[in-house]
């Protein structure tokens, strides 16, 4: 038996006392240590149901699959950082190509950051709908093939600056390798929007399942993956103008002004491939959604006033009162000013 020594020297026995079955003790903390002996525990829960846990489990994969994600996309961003860094210090002339530099980069940087954006909404549209990918690879392979065209025809288009109408592709001044590189880094990385903008398309374009809410719900969400992607997609066309500037000074051979708003016009437009179909389709199926659940042909007149403000509001959420070209100009900030620059540029060549 178990004793305890006293003070005065003598000991005295222990009795352990057997634990009730009908008054269980306190429940120990699993750690153990201080939270355990002061009894600082947590009360027994009870199982949750299925449907909680299996909530509480999609809920943790989604946490550990966003990690992944961001650790994705900042991986993508550094690698653009590298090719577009590495293509501009291919330049042999080491003077005034800081800023040259600079830009490339980040130039990358918004490539790459592009890249996984896209992606990650490709993930999330595929979630909501099934998509063919027949379509998709039809509508990326048409916007590869317009920016490839528009880049290819450069000499053509600029004649003053390629040095004359016969000139040939090779020796043209304002289309170097450089500039075939940054072009298709930019592209590269849009490409992955272009992707999740088709397939946009397509569940626009199809009925949209389950209750009013969840389909508003669903029209919501698209507008905003739609309006984020092109103001990812404006920041490459800043960009892009922006290495054409800064590549204007660089080198033996000074380009045209005319080249910066050219490169701003054809990323203008490569991007208006990607966005004006898809924006006409889901502009389009929220008017569907509106004319069905918010009609005014049986309101009664009293009511009339508060109910046009409501569709009205919801309009607006929809974007239906804005048109393509108007979506294109909030989300290029460049836009405008190319426009302005691109018609006083045929003006000046007209005279």
């Amino acid at each position: 038996m178990p004793v305890e020594p006293l003070p005065t020297g003598e000991y005295r026995v222990i009795q352990q006392r057997h634990p009730d079955p009908h008054q269980p003790g306190a429940p120990v903390h699993p750690s153990g240590g201080p939270a355990g002996v002061l009894g600082y525990t947590e009360p027994d829960r009870a199982a949750a149901h299925g449907g909680v846990v299996a909530a509480a489990a999609a809920a943790e994969a989604r946490e550990e699959s966003n990690w992944s994600i961001g650790d994705f996309r900042l991986a993508t961003m550094l690698v653009g950082t590298v090719v577009g860094g590495g293509i501009a210090l291919t330049n042999g002339s080491r003077d005034d190509r800081l800023v040259f530099v600079i830009v490339a980069a980040l130039l990358g940087a918004a490539s790459g950051e592009a890249f996984g954006f896209g992606l990650s909404r490709w993930v999330e549209v595929r979630r909501m709908h099934r998509i063919v990918k027949r379509r998709v690879w039809f509508s990326v392979l048409t916007v590869i093939a317009v920016a490839a065209a528009l880049v290819a025809a450069t000499p053509v288009l600029l004649p003053e600056v390629a040095g004359g109408v016969g000139q040939g592709f090779i020796d043209a001044k304002n289309l170097t390798e450089r500039g075939i590189a940054l072009s298709a880094l930019a592209i590269i990385g849009g490409l992955p929007s272009a992707a999740t903008l088709a397939a946009v398309k397509q569940v626009a374009a199809d009925p949209l399942s389950g209750t009013p809410g969840q389909q508003l719900d669903a029209l919501l969400r698209l507008r905003r993956m739609c309006a984020r992607m092109l103001s990812q997609l404006g920041i490459l066309v800043l960009l892009v103008m922006g290495v054409n500037a800064a590549a204007r000074t660089v080198g033996t051979v000074e380009l045209d002004p005319g080249v910066v708003i050219f490169s701003g016009v054809v990323a203008s437009f490569v991007v208006g491939t990607m966005y004006a179909p898809t924006a006409a389709t889901l502009r389009r199926r929220g008017q569907i959604f509106v004319e069905r659940h918010f009609a005014l042909d049986h309101v009664p007149v009293a009511e009339l006033v508060d109910a046009a403000e409501n569709k009205g509001k919801l309009e607006k959420l929809l974007s239906l009162d804005q048109t393509t070209f108007g979506e294109l100009k909030a989300g290029l900030v460049v836009l405008s000013p190319v426009v302005a620059g691109a018609v006083a540029l045929m003006i000046q060549n007209l005279k």
